[in-house]
């Protein structure tokens, strides 16, 4: 394998209209749209000159990120839950203040692996997990093939862990921290270490 390209979906109705995140599913607006339109351009140059497998998230704003890449890229999407944002459980689909109301209350200031915000929800050790076993598979089944992702901020930042081979109570005291749309670059040097070669680039935006 080559590289991997990483996409953080594009703007999604609930980045505009208070609801929670994670597993609410929600669609792009027009802005949104709009990224995608302009991440597929950015990238067909690169992916022009070489192969590449398309993977996404199966929750609707990664997914309609995709398509509109893919249709630029003339690329199949393969959906993939294990590439979902944290599962925030009964918060699933509620407001931003819903969320806040019924969320467990922490038991320490610091960042807790093992704490689970929402009731039938995920840790962020389990979130890891879940993570890491989803692109061991897929690095697995592909790994004579460049890869091109769509998935989530949270997601993408344990993907980042996963690449740099943190162990879980490493990702108490380190945080990546992308933005819609911001496209990151994995890779291998001479030497076959993992490289971080793109972090978060989104100079697309700035025409």
């Amino acid at each position: 394998m080559s590289n991997i390209i990483l996409i953080q979906h594009c703007q999604s109705e609930h980045h505009i209209n208070q609801m929670s995140g994670g597993w609410t599913d929600t669609p792009l607006t027009k802005i949104g749209r709009q990224q995608a339109e302009l991440i597929g351009t950015k990238l067909r140059e690169i992916v022009k000159e070489n192969e590449y497998v398309f993977y996404s998230s199966d929750l609707l704003r990664a997914v309609q990120t995709a398509e509109i890449i893919g249709t630029q890229l003339n690329l199949k999407i393969i959906k993939d839950s294990g590439l979902r944002e944290i599962n925030n459980g009964i918060a699933a689909g509620k407001t931003k203040d819903w969320a806040r109301a019924h969320r467990r209350p922490r038991t320490s200031s610091k960042f807790d692996l093992d704490y689970q915000e929402f009731q039938a929800g995920e840790s962020w050790r389990q979130f890891y997990t879940r993570v890491c076993g989803c692109m061991d598979r897929i690095y697995q089944s592909e790994m004579e093939n460049n890869l091109l992702i769509v998935t989530h901020g949270g997601t993408l930042g344990y993907i980042l862990a996963w690449w740099l081979q943190f162990e879980p109570e490493m990702i108490e005291k380190a945080y990546f921290s992308s933005s819609v749309g911001g496209i990151t670059v994995l890779g291998k040097n001479n030497f076959q270490q993992n490289v971080v070669h793109k972090f978060n680039d989104t100079s697309h935006f700035d025409r």
